[in-house]
């Protein structure tokens, strides 16, 4: 028995070990390969048209470098945004955000153009419980989202104010989840819009 200990021991160090490596990647990570995926064009593709060509990555640490621009901007809020895109032939742009529906992962694009939602579409539901969270990829929820420019908010009855949507059915944190995407790029827009000298059309 007293041989098993250490053994019991190293791998529990071990173990402990590799899920702070774990933990502390998924922290800090922050995807600079400037490659739009199949996944991400076709999100871009439902808000604007067109094809994956049509579209390029900005830079992770030229948007990183807006948000720090901004003494509004904090940590929460860069850590939902993924990836901002642009689209080459008129400069809209289009954020994608990680955030937390009813669980961590769902992975939200909006387009904003001209300080309004051009357009919402997920690029995965994530964890998001089907038959429920995942309602929330249906064209007519998210396309209630078009047109707001301020402060997205989710209700649970008619909305009575321009930039209230209500949430889908038993789907109420997930709702909430989109509408978190859709604040940060609309925050995200400003920014950029101020840092990039007005390329953010």
């Amino acid at each position: 028995m007293a041989k098993v200990k250490p053994i019991i021991i190293l791998a529990a160090i071990a173990a402990i070990i590799s899920g702070l490596v774990i933990v502390v990647y998924n922290l800090t990570y922050v995807d600079t390969t400037n490659i739009v995926t199949d996944k991400q064009a076709s999100a871009l593709t439902q808000i604007y048209g067109g094809t994956k060509d049509d579209y390029e990555v900005i830079p992770a640490e030229e948007w990183k470098a807006a948000l720090m621009f901004s003494s509004d901007a904090n940590v929460a809020f860069g850590d939902n945004i993924e990836k901002v895109f642009r689209k080459k032939d008129n400069g809209s742009l289009a954020v994608e955000c990680v955030v937390k529906g009813y669980k961590k992962g769902f992975d939200i694009m909006v387009g904003v153009d001209d300080g309004k939602v051009a357009g919402v579409a997920i690029v995965s539901t994530g964890e998001e419980t089907p038959g429920l969270g995942t309602n929330t990829n249906d064209p007519a929820f998210l396309g209630k989202f078009k047109g707001i420019s301020r402060n997205a908010e989710i209700v649970k009855t008619a909305p009575t104010a321009e930039n209230q949507v209500q949430a889908v059915t038993s789907a109420t944190y997930s709702s909430k989840g989109v509408a978190t995407a859709v604040n940060t790029a609309l925050k995200a827009y400003g920014l950029l819009n101020t840092f990039l000298g007005g390329e953010a059309q």
